[in-house]
């Protein structure tokens, strides 16, 4: 789990991703390589979600995790396929203590003074903050920052090439997720050289601020 943690906050940039089809699976995952990123996290909004998923992770190149976890039963498919890191939209209990058992990350959602405090009392030290563009963006993730310096944000939704490096000078934004890497009509369209391109911007990006 400390792995996983220290790789996503190595990379700082997540892409989310939506499939419609599972045979744009692999065509994805090799743009998001080819422009430098081996990290993926698949959204369970689909049917095709979990096919999606054991494809890419039995590529055996990527970090992959699952997102938009909203149940037990589809952590566990998650899991069985091996995912490396599971991401909710919002606070459950139980599937935060389903994920410590397993020794698997588990990224709550939590937006609230009292979601991210009853977060950190549960012992969670970062956590998904999304939609981001709603809830206040960078200003709402520093001015939570200062009654909970310890804690550490995932800011999803609104995020972009654009704010992408606003997002990351921030000291309590451990990485960025988004689709803005992996645009749903791109994967649609198989346009592969617009995710390579956008993959590549968003690397280029954050290794300026791993390496300050």
């Amino acid at each position: 789990m400390n792995e996983t943690l220290e790789l996503l906050s190595r990379h700082r940039a997540i892409p989310v991703v939506v499939l419609d089809e599972l045979k744009k699976a692999i065509p994805l995952t090799d743009a998001l390589v080819a422009g430098g990123l081996p990290l993926v996290e698949v959204t369970l909004r689909t049917p095709t979600s979990l096919s999606a998923l054991e494809r890419i992770i039995d590529r055996r190149d990527m970090i992959v995790g699952a997102g938009t976890v909203t149940t037990l039963a589809q952590f566990d498919a998650a899991w069985r396929l091996g995912v490396k890191f599971i991401v909710t939209p919002g606070l459950d209990e139980s599937i935060l203590r389903h994920g410590w058992r397993r020794d698997l990350l588990v990224i709550p959602g939590a937006v609230t003074p009292t979601e991210i405090m009853r977060a950190q009392n549960l012992g969670v030290n970062l956590v998904k903050f999304f939609p981001s563009h709603i809830f206040g963006g960078l200003n709402a993730i520093e001015a939570l920052s200062a009654p909970f310096p310890k804690m550490r944000f995932l800011p999803t939704g609104g995020v972009n090439l654009d704010n992408l490096s606003r997002y990351l000078s921030n000291p309590s934004v451990l990485a960025c997720g988004g689709t803005w890497m992996t645009q749903r009509d791109w994967i649609q369209e198989g346009a592969w050289d617009k995710v390579r391109s956008a993959t590549a911007q968003s690397v280029d990006i954050a290794r300026s601020f791993s390496d300050a």
